[in-house]
């Protein structure tokens, strides 16, 4: 998954019951095979204080592409399905390209 992402920053309350999607995400992209998969992706997470804070995700890609997600409207595995589709795509329009 993160062969194809350049940059992922992830925002949440650890203690907000809408979070636990964003820390399923955080959990997936943390994975040892994703880290070496792509050991220069820059991963930020921030913390925030208040509850009513939003769970929000952004995923930067290679090709520019910058996909934001609201964490509290999905589910974990929801949200990876979506940026896996979208690095899958990428991989395979390199694939065509011989990159």
């Amino acid at each position: 998954m993160l062969k194809q992402i350049t940059n992922v920053r992830v925002a949440f309350n650890p203690f907000s019951k809408t979070s636990t999607s964003s820390k399923v995400f955080l959990n997936r992209v943390f994975s040892k095979k994703n880290q070496a998969a792509n050991p220069s992706c820059q991963i930020d997470v921030v913390t925030t204080a208040f509850a009513k804070d939003p769970s929000t995700i952004a995923v930067t890609f290679k090709d520019g592409k910058e996909m934001q997600i609201n964490g509290a409207e999905m589910s974990g595995d929801d949200i990876i399905t979506q940026v896996e589709k979208y690095a899958n795509k990428l991989s395979q329009k390199e694939d065509l390209q011989g990159q």
